[in-house]
């Protein structure tokens, strides 16, 4: 009972880590997400450049 006990306060306690956490993640998917969108607007550029030459 008593380990269960320390394990739940622990957790309790890393709730503004979690959140900090959490809106890292976030930023990260956002930045990997429009890092892929750019990087396929401007290789479609490209490719059409190629074309009209």
């Amino acid at each position: 009972m008593h380990n269960w006990m320390t394990f739940l306060a622990t957790i309790q306690n890393d709730l503004q880590a979690m959140k900090t956490l959490a809106v890292i993640s976030i930023l990260a998917l956002l930045t990997i997400t429009g890092a892929v969108y750019t990087d396929q607007l401007f290789t479609s550029d490209q490719s059409t450049a190629r074309r009209a030459n």
